[in-house]
């Protein structure tokens, strides 16, 4: 649905990628905001089987696919709106790179190499590239999902000058 803002990860279903915040988060966020929601990784067997879950629970609003695909990991990053990376970890990190370039949002964990990277919004001039919270719980990410969806609906003009200051910081 191009009416509803789609969030995007694609990931190794491991601990240090922090899937226990999203399994936190994602079920109530999906319940209270109007987004959508796309995957695509796989790893830890819990975890295949919360997106799964997920995906049947809201046909329609989540896509789930569990594997690899390098082909359908561009077409995620560059078309959804937002890239979630709730990392615990992450000394250098790539996928937050490769969603600035794509215009793509991210969201993430303010820790190691997505500190450095991703330049938090700020909410009175709209400067930035993405979205951060501190705190490596899944009420943290809920609310930074909730704060990226209330700027999609209430602020698009903040939207789309954060894809742009995204992608002109990362041209090269």
């Amino acid at each position: 649905n191009d009416k509803l803002p789609v969030f995007g990860i694609v990931r190794r279903f491991a601990h240090q990628k922090g899937f226990h915040l999203l399994q936190g988060a994602l079920q109530p966020a999906l319940n209270n905001m109007q987004m959508q929601f796309v995957v695509l990784g796989n790893g830890d067997p819990g975890t295949e089987t919360f997106f799964r879950q997920l995906a049947a629970q809201f046909p329609g609003r989540v896509g789930a696919h569990i594997g690899f695909n390098v082909e359908l990991s561009h077409l995620i990053e560059a078309g959804s709106d937002f890239f979630l990376m709730p990392s615990l970890y992450e000394p250098c990190g790539l996928n937050q790179i490769y969603s600035l370039k794509y215009g793509t949002l991210p969201i993430v964990r303010a820790c190691g190499g997505l500190e450095d990277t991703v330049v938090n919004y700020d909410e009175r001039t709209g400067a930035g590239t993405g979205f951060k919270f501190i705190q490596p719980d899944s009420h943290a990410l809920y609310n930074t999902i909730g704060w990226a969806i209330s700027t999609w609906y209430d602020r698009p003009h903040h939207i789309a000058q954060l894809r742009q200051q995204a992608m002109a910081r990362h041209r090269h």
